[in-house]
């Protein structure tokens, strides 16, 4: 007689806990056969008086399936602006390098002898690289398709996007800077509103006037000319903003240095929807058309019209600001439209997340100490370990995307927010790294190549609350050093004396607080 065995009862996530923790473990098994820490690195720790464990590092050469250097690399780490790369990896991933974003016109009611008997919609996709040269060519558009006059308002549909789950200052409180831009789904010259300044050298006159321009609004130009050298004690322009609704008034305070002859001062002043809309308003003016209703936030009726789109550049294009100039909105908007292309409108936080992980999930990319916030790093709540962000680079390194992947990314001593670095040193042009900075955080992350033509996947993050940016970035150079010479000794070639040479000049490079 054959006893028949109940089956076995598994608690929900049982199988899935135990394979989690197989993977744990062979992780571990393989970062035991990494070396220790090399001694010119951890030399420069000491030097720039950053414990070991504040460091995160990951070196593995791509052909390999193993790091050669895993110190604390499971360690889960605010990773800064490097976020960016998951964000660029996944968008090629979900997107696909064909990707464009569309920006479109309707018409709600008959368009007879150039009269709109109804409203104008701009309906916003998300595209993060409208410029104000773009709105020209596309209501230039309209106009040359019979539109003079719009009969009723003129709406903005920005509901691609759900609004913004926070405030542009409630990062660091500084509201007006261009890093904190949050995306909404009609945007043009990423928010900016840009004072342009022109002196006439021989009446003295002082010219002043809006980029993008802004319709119903007062420019009350009030600085001063004084004779003097173009130098910042000399040199202070000032905008104040009195009302965001129409009418405005921007005064412009302080003074002029006559050497200076021009100037630019950009900011976030006014917001997304008054920016865009008055700007459209402004050109609409400019090319001889008219307005009888309103400008105003609205949502595209179903019965609406087709006139006239315009698409943005392709995904790869758009990523070059992303990772090189390391750009916070384009970033976003990518974050939000990876979830929009998954999930559906309104694109959320939640389905970029969402996205992104089933994503991840999908190539067998399983990261369990991953948070993500809003894809630009500008955030405190982000974590993933070296290892994690490692085993990405090295994935996206042999996958389709690579090419495109590697454009976007600065190039050390040439371009990018690592222009300046090693310029004159033989590590020059060696590297295509992003960079990471935020208070208390430095990172670099991405692809660098030996002196001996070996190409590597390198992740370096510090984190301490009281660690001074220039340290961290000396640092980073030491690792920079070590890895393309394998010795972290002597230096070949001119410029730079060592990481003590060096960190004089980061202390002044990097006074900034996100790239």
């Amino acid at each position: 007689m054959v006893a028949h065995r109940h089956p076995t009862t598994r608690r929900p996530g049982a199988l899935t806990w135990g394979r989690r923790l197989l993977g744990v473990l062979v992780v571990t098994l393989g970062l035991a056969h990494a070396e220790p820490l090399p001694v010119a690195i951890d030399k420069a720790l000491r030097l720039q008086q950053i414990d070991q464990a504040d460091l995160s590092l990951y070196l593995r050469e791509v052909t390999q399936t193993q790091p050669r250097i895993a110190v604390n690399a499971d360690t889960p780490r605010q990773p800064a602006s490097t976020i960016k790369l998951l964000t660029s990896i996944a968008a090629l991933g979900v997107l696909g390098p064909n990707f464009r974003w569309q920006t479109r016109a309707w018409l709600d009611g008959p368009l007879v002898n150039g009269r709109l008997a109804g409203n104008l919609i701009i309906q916003g996709g998300g595209d993060p690289s409208l410029r104000l040269a773009d709105l020209w060519r596309f209501l230039r558009a309209l106009r040359a398709q019979g539109l003079q006059t719009i009969g009723g308002d003129l709406i903005i549909d920005n509901s691609a996007f759900d609004p913004p789950e926070t405030t542009r200052a409630a990062f660091d409180g500084k509201g007006q800077s261009a890093y904190n831009a949050l995306p909404v789904a009609f945007s043009i010259d990423e928010q900016l509103t840009q004072v342009e300044l022109r002196l006439d050298p021989k009446s003295a006159a002082l010219s002043a006037w809006l980029e993008p321009p802004v319709a119903n609004l007062d420019l009350q130009n009030q600085l001063k000319v004084v004779k003097a050298p173009c130098q910042t004690k000399h040199h202070r322009v000032h905008a104040a903003l009195t009302g965001e609704s129409a009418p405005t008034i921007m005064t412009l305070t302080g003074t002029f240095a006559t050497e200076c002859r021009r100037d630019s001062v950009a900011g976030l002043l006014l917001d997304p929807m008054q920016q865009a809309g008055r700007a459209v308003l402004a050109l609409w003016q400019d090319l001889g058309g008219s307005l009888e209703g309103v400008l105003r936030e609205g949502v595209r009726p179903k019965g609406a019209t087709l006139l006239h789109s315009i698409e943005s550049p392709e995904l790869p294009v758009v990523l070059r600001d992303v990772n090189k100039w390391s750009n916070n909105l384009i970033a976003r908007t990518l974050f939000l439209t990876i979830g929009m292309e998954r999930y559906g409108r309104p694109a959320t936080l939640e389905k970029g997340r969402n996205a992104i992980k089933e994503w991840l999930e999908q190539q067998g990319l399983d990261f369990p100490e991953l948070v993500l916030d809003n894809g630009s790093g500008l955030s405190r709540d982000d974590r993933i370990s070296a290892q994690s962000m490692g085993r990405l680079l090295a994935w996206a390194y042999t996958h389709p995307g690579m090419a495109e992947l590697m454009a976007s990314l600065p190039i050390l001593g040439v371009d990018g927010t690592l222009h300046r670095r090693f310029k004159r040193e033989p590590l020059r042009a060696q590297g295509h790294l992003k960079t990471g900075t935020t208070q208390g955080v430095t990172a670099l992350a991405g692809f660098l190549d030996d002196a001996r033509g070996r190409r590597w996947v390198l992740v370096s993050l510090i984190n301490n609350p009281r660690l001074a940016t220039w340290r961290g970035k000396a640092v980073e150079d030491a690792i920079l050093r070590w890895v393309y010479d394998e010795t972290g000794g002597a230096r070949r070639g001119a410029g730079g004396s060592g990481t003590a040479g060096t960190a004089a000049r980061l202390s002044e490079e990097f006074g900034y607080a996100t790239h």
